[in-house]
């Protein structure tokens, strides 16, 4: 029998059919059943390609193998005959972002996004690390209780000897992942979150958007680290949009439980939803960047600073506990913890309707209105606990949206020539 081609040990032959090649890579242990949810919600036009590992699914009869990732980058760069993009989950996400940093160093063509789910962005700690040297009933209960891991790994002896090899192999590739820093890509990144993913929550996995120059967008799903089976025919829709050209989802007004916070002026807002009943939408601005917080159905806050602050830090708004708090950091954490507390209190008072606000959210009230700045006014951190606040990053700055503490998913975005 002769050994198949480098090629076909990885991906499946690429339809001749096919508008766009979409390769997907799995979350640790995981193979190509990993993504069998997907193939019915993808039109005919997109070809998807899930990654065929040694040691799962179809191949579970070879020793457990987690691929390097100039190989699969080849192996990429041979099957794309045309506009393709890659969709990476958990591990598989970092992994894909290090595939997209090898291509370009070979100089292939660039896949037209790329797409990221449940994952720190590649430059913070991965959390799940720690993880590998588990004993194996350890091991099996964090994967669990952490990163959504069947129950059936722990109680079904037979499931558990057939998937832990795999799960070893992939986990000794992320114990032993080390960011090195290179330009971003030049490539639009959107990034899933689940709402109710503990290790990996939106707010972490907006800092994708300092992975690349050329556009960021993140969606929040409802459900834990795996939405990717539950959430399928969504994510499904956006992504095909997005690689098909009718992205309808762009202009589609928030959902009830959503926040939208897009880095646009009000005007961009109203001409991007067009006319849409209890649609509110506020805004913040600082030297020329303006970010809006879009919702329907609630009020939410924002605020926006450059770093450094144009003027300062505005003081006036922390009390003494969170003065020394601040003092006590280094100072090259300093600045950015300190311009991070302000705007998260400026988005909560917006989002309260607090009358130290202009009533249109548009910015502080001038120092000389006709109701003069009080600083009793400025809340405490018990009153920021009554919110939930997120800080996103936003270029040459920090943004803040403040919403009531109930359930909600938040949608972000930055245009690629916001850069």
């Amino acid at each position: 029998m002769t050994r198949p081609v480098a090629e076909e040990r990885w991906f499946d032959p690429p339809r001749d059919d096919a508008e766009c090649a979409l390769f997907c890579l799995p979350y640790a242990g995981g193979g190509v059943t990993a993504y069998w949810s997907w193939r019915r919600g993808f039109p005919a036009a997109v070809d998807l390609q899930p990654l065929k590992a040694p040691g799962r699914d179809g191949r579970a009869g070879e020793p457990p193998e987690t691929p390097s990732v100039p190989e699969i980058a080849a192996a990429v760069a041979r099957r794309a005959r045309g506009p393709y993009a890659l969709y990476g989950h958990s591990m598989g996400a970092r992994f894909a972002f290090e595939v997209l940093r090898e291509l370009r160093r070979t100089g292939a063509p660039m896949p037209v996004r790329l797409f990221v789910g449940a994952a720190l962005p590649p430059h913070l700690p991965e959390p799940l690390a720690r993880l590998a040297n588990l004993p194996e009933a350890d091991f099996v209960e964090q994967l669990i209780d952490r990163a959504g891991a069947p129950p059936g790994l722990r109680d079904e002896p037979e499931l558990r000897a057939l998937a832990l090899p795999a799960l070893r192999a992939d986990f000794a590739w992320i114990k032993a992942y080390r960011y090195r820093p290179e330009p971003p890509l030049d490539v639009p990144v959107t990034a899933f979150a689940g709402s109710d993913d503990r290790e990996f929550p939106p707010a972490k996995m907006a800092g994708w958007a300092r992975h690349t120059t050329s556009g960021f967008r993140l969606h929040t799903l409802a459900g834990g680290h795996m939405f990717l089976h539950d959430q399928a025919e969504r994510m499904a829709a956006i992504i095909a949009a997005d690689l098909t050209g009718e992205d309808g989802h762009a202009s589609a007004p928030p959902e009830d439980d959503e926040v939208h916070v897009w880095l646009a002026t009000r005007r961009e807002c109203l001409r991007r939803y067009g006319a849409v009943p209890g649609l509110h939408i506020g805004t913040a601005g600082s030297a020329g960047l303006t970010v809006a917080a879009v919702t329907r159905g609630r009020r939410a806050g924002v605020a926006v600073e450059r770093v450094p602050p144009p003027d300062g830090v505005d003081e006036s708004l922390f009390g003494p506990a969170e003065r020394a708090d601040l003092e006590a950091e280094p100072a090259e954490t300093r600045l950015l913890s300190a311009v991070s507390l302000q705007v998260a209190k400026k988005a909560v008072m917006r989002a309260a309707g607090d009358p130290a606000c202009d009533p249109a959210g548009l910015g502080f009230a001038r120092r000389d209105a006709a109701e003069p700045w009080r600083p009793e006014a400025a809340p405490g951190m018990e009153r920021l606990e009554a919110w939930r606040v997120t800080h996103l990053p936003v270029p040459g700055g920090v943004a803040a949206v403040a919403v009531a503490r109930d359930g909600w998913r938040l949608r972000f975005e930055i245009p690629g020539e916001a850069r």
